[in-house]
């Protein structure tokens, strides 16, 4: 049988090794315990606790079942504080936790490239360097299965950093109630 085996083409090894470089990078990729913080917000927090990321700079109200969708623009006045920079934010809330955080930022001279906003951001989140973005059309995604980073720029910089499980549990319940 190992006979066999050695007589396999070369490609035929090839690829069995690069698939398991790959498997092994993906499961690297997702190794992280916890999911890194956004602008002090952590994936799993209350609404008292985000709230006191922004202390007086914005106030977050929550549903009393602890379900809701916080809006929050800076469109036609500039954000200060701690948001300085931001030009919109969404903090998505399931069973009193925060599962997404969205934010738009204004049109950043450190960011001219897609590429370059997402490197920024890796730095900002004090990521490990071996989580590696896949760039699709104009997108940047990094996906650890327990959560995703997703960072675009159509125009201004946004990123979407989000609990997949809770995400999908969110798109139930609405699916369930209509």
């Amino acid at each position: 049988m190992i006979k066999r085996l050695v007589k396999l083409p070369v490609s035929f090894w090839l690829i069995l090794i690069f698939s398991f470089a790959v498997a092994a990078q993906d499961s690297s990729d997702c190794a992280l315990t916890d999911a890194p913080r956004l602008h002090g917000l952590r994936l799993g927090m209350s609404p008292t606790e985000a709230q006191s990321v922004f202390g007086r700079d914005l106030k977050i109200k929550v549903k009393a079942d602890g379900d809701r969708t916080f809006f929050q623009n800076y469109i036609g006045k500039k954000a200060s504080g701690t948001l300085r920079g931001i030009r919109a934010l969404y903090l998505r809330f399931l069973d009193g936790r925060l599962y997404q955080i969205e934010i738009f930022y204004e049109e950043r001279a450190d960011a001219p490239t897609l590429e370059i906003f997402a490197a920024n951001l890796s730095a900002a989140m004090n990521l490990p360097a071996y989580l590696n973005w896949q760039f699709t059309k104009n997108k940047a995604v990094i996906d650890c299965r327990r959560f995703t980073l997703v960072a675009d720029k159509p125009v201004d910089p946004r990123v979407v950093f989000t609990d997949t499980a809770k995400l999908a549990e969110a798109e139930a319940r609405r699916k369930k109630s209509d």
